[in-house]
């Protein structure tokens, strides 16, 4: 007997593994749990994901049962997906403020020695010459950050977003617009995930 079952797992397009329960009753009827899982997970509160249940007639499952998960199983890969790639980009960000802070540390002004008017010198043209390039770094570095969270916002990435957001204490002067930006992405992210634990429940 030739059966297309594999061929519409196949169409979903979504790598991952599939754990199937099939139950039938006296009546013929059929109760199906589905759960989805991407192969490479991040985060252990993908965990949480239930299963999807489904219950009909053999005619009924045979009509429906692909075309009701395909969306659900697309989207809990996208959430897969999204949860990998935050954790690569909060670590990307971890290094990148380590290699901010290092900066600061290297073009801190040292202490004067009042009793050597030449190290007064020396201090004096650090205090005066080493924080404008760190300004300015810092200045290319947010407005990279806030390029890209645009381009993830757009995306509907939003955790990703969330973990690249410049941290208020680093840019004081924009610590109202990054908290806005924070509570946005926060609402949008939160959105998003109570959505897919409905189509879930479903």
């Amino acid at each position: 007997m030739k059966t297309n079952f594999f061929e519409n797992i196949a169409a979903m397009n979504a790598a991952g593994n599939w754990k199937l329960t099939i139950h039938t009753d006296e009546q013929g009827g059929f109760t199906v749990s589905a759960l989805f899982t991407a192969l490479h997970n991040a985060d252990n509160a993908t965990k949480a994901i239930p299963p999807m249940l489904l219950k009909g007639t053999a005619t009924e499952m045979d009509a429906g049962f692909f075309e009701t998960i395909t969306q659900p199983v697309q989207q809990t890969a996208g959430l897969y997906n999204n949860l990998n790639a935050y954790h690569k980009e909060l670590e990307k960000a971890r290094l990148a403020s380590k290699m901010v802070q290092d900066k600061k540390n290297k073009t801190a002004p040292k202490p004067k020695n009042d009793g050597d008017e030449a190290d007064d010198e020396e201090n004096e043209d650090i205090e005066v010459g080493a924080p404008q390039p760190n300004k300015e770094e810092l200045k290319k570095t947010y407005n990279e950050a806030m390029q890209k969270i645009s381009e993830l916002n757009a995306a509907c990435k939003y955790a990703e977003a969330i973990a690249i957001l410049p941290s208020p204490e680093d840019y004081p002067e924009k610590a109202a617009e990054l908290r806005g930006k924070l509570g946005d992405l926060t609402r949008k992210r939160n959105q998003m995930e109570q959505a897919l634990s409905l189509f879930n429940q479903d």
